[in-house]
């Protein structure tokens, strides 16, 4: 039965788990703050980042309620465990210019995530490298929906939506 939260979202139906799919805190702010029709289809986490950036004073104009736009991510993402420290060290991910991101980065390598969705340039100069080096694919939201009615269809036909 849909809820307020899940009424005219899409319904996904993936035969094996869904998969991953990491969001950075601009993709969350245009879900939360501004229902930019271009991210409707999205959801997922990094939540302390994304409390942060919702307290910007940019955003007080539109009266965020922080606590409540938080409550309604603990809905719909799940929250991964910081990597083991020796796992982190033996990695060598790609750098984002703009240290604020690079948690996304980590945080889609360590998940197993199949994407990172971003609309961040810094972020989406390092595509090719990442998927490159974990296998994790950066898309901007239009090309994530694209994906997601392309992972939902193999999914339906019982291939691997990745």
């Amino acid at each position: 039965m849909p809820t307020d939260t899940t009424a005219g979202a899409p319904c996904v139906a993936f035969a094996a788990p869904p998969p991953r799919v990491v969001l950075d805190s601009n993709i969350w702010v245009d879900l939360l703050v501004f229902q930019d029709p271009h991210v409707a289809p999205i959801r997922a986490d990094c939540r302390e980042e994304l409390r942060r950036v919702l307290a910007y004073p940019q955003f007080a104009r539109f009266s965020v309620d922080i606590d409540a736009a938080l409550a309604q991510v603990d809905r719909l993402a799940t929250l991964e465990p910081a990597p083991d420290q020796t796992d982190f060290d033996a990695v060598r991910l790609p750098k984002c210019r703009d240290t604020d991101d690079q948690k996304f980065i980590e945080l889609a390598h360590f998940s197993h995530a199949a994407l990172l969705v971003s609309k961040d340039k810094a972020v989406l100069k390092l595509r090719s490298r990442l998927r490159r080096m974990s296998g994790v694919e950066i898309l901007p939201p239009p090309a994530f929906a694209a994906w997601l009615a392309a992972a939902t269809e193999a999914s339906t036909a019982g291939a691997d939506p990745r």
